[in-house]
C-alpha cells in the first residue's frame, strides 16, 4: 500500500545515517520502522476485506477507505509522540539564556554605546547592508553585542532580526548546545518530510476509495472547471 513512502523514507534514512550523529539517526530508523509495520498492517488489512466474499465491491471500498482513515489517526498519534519541534525550543531558549548571563564590564560597556551612537540614523537596511555579513557569521561580536545591548525603547533592529542575532551570539558562547540545536533541526526536517511523504499517501489512498458517485461527480466538476477556464 505504502510501497512508494517505503522508498522515499529509506532514502531519507539513508540520509540520516550519513549526516546525523548515531542517536538521531537511530530515531530516524525507529520511525521507519513504524511506518513499515503500518504498511504491513495495510497490506493484511486490505487483503483481508479483498478476499472477503460477503462484500460486495461498494462494501469493499468502504471497508478499505475505514481502513485508511484508521491508519491516518495512527499516523497522527506516532506524530503527537515525537517531540523534536519541542527539543529544537528549549534549546533555542537555552542558547537565549545563556547570551543573557555573558558577563560585562564597563569598558565594554562603553565601547558597545560608542557603536551605538553611531549606528544611530541608519535604518535597518543601511545596517544590515554595511554589517550584515559580520553580524550573521558572527564575527564582529562587539558590533553584535552593541546592537543586542540596546536600551529598551532604543533598538536599532527590529525583533525578529534580534532573536536571529541573540541565537548567532548565543552560539559563539554554547557550540556544545548549538551543534545539538543543529542535529535536532535536521532531525526535525528528515522526520517532518517523512510523515508528510505517509500522511500524503494516506489521503490518496482513502480518496479512491470514496463512493463512484462521489468520485464521478468530482471528476465531472474538474473536468467543467477545466472547460470554463
Amino acid at each position: 500500500m505504502l510501497k512508494n513512502v517505503i522508498s522515499m523514507t529509506a532514502k531519507l534514512l539513508q540520509e540520516a545515517h550519513q549526516r546525523l550523529p548515531e542517536e538521531a539517526a537511530d530515531a530516524v530508523q525507529r520511525l521507519y520502522t513504524q511506518i513499515t509495520m503500518l504498511n504491513n498492517y495495510l497490506n493484511e488489512e486490505v487483503d483481508t476485506i479483498d478476499s472477503n466474499s460477503d462484500f460486495d465491491e461498494s462494501a469493499k471500498r468502504a471497508e478499505r477507505r475505514k481502513v485508511f482513515e484508521k491508519a491516518g489517526r495512527k499516523l497522527e498519534v506516532l506524530k503527537a509522540k515525537k517531540k523534536y519541534s519541542v527539543l529544537k525550543k528549549e534549546l533555542e531558549a537555552k542558547l537565549a539564556d545563556d547570551l543573557r548571563k555573558d558577563d560585562d564590564n564597563l569598558l565594554k560597556y562603553l565601547r558597545e554605546r560608542e557603536i551605538r551612537d553611531r549606528l544611530v540614523g541608519m535604518t535597518e537596511a543601511q545596517i544590515l547592508s554595511h554589517f550584515g555579513e559580520s553580524l550573521f557569521d558572527g564575527s564582529n561580536l562587539l558590533l553584535l553585542d552593541a546592537i543586542l545591548h540596546a536600551p529598551l525603547g532604543f533598538e536599532l533592529l527590529p525583533p525578529d532580526t534580534l532573536n536571529k542575532l541573540r541565537l548567532v551570539r548565543a552560539k559563539k558562547m554554547s557550540p556544545e548546545i548549538a551543534g545539538d540545536l543543529r542535529t535536532v533541526s535536521e532531525l526535525n526536517a528528515i522526520v517532518g518530510e517523512m510523515f508528510t511523504l505517509a500522511k500524503k499517501e494516506l489521503d490518496n489512498l482513502r480518496i479512491k476509495e470514496l463512493p463512484l458517485s462521489v468520485l464521478q461527480s468530482n471528476q465531472t466538476g474538474s473536468h467543467n472547471i477545466h472547460m470554463v477556464s
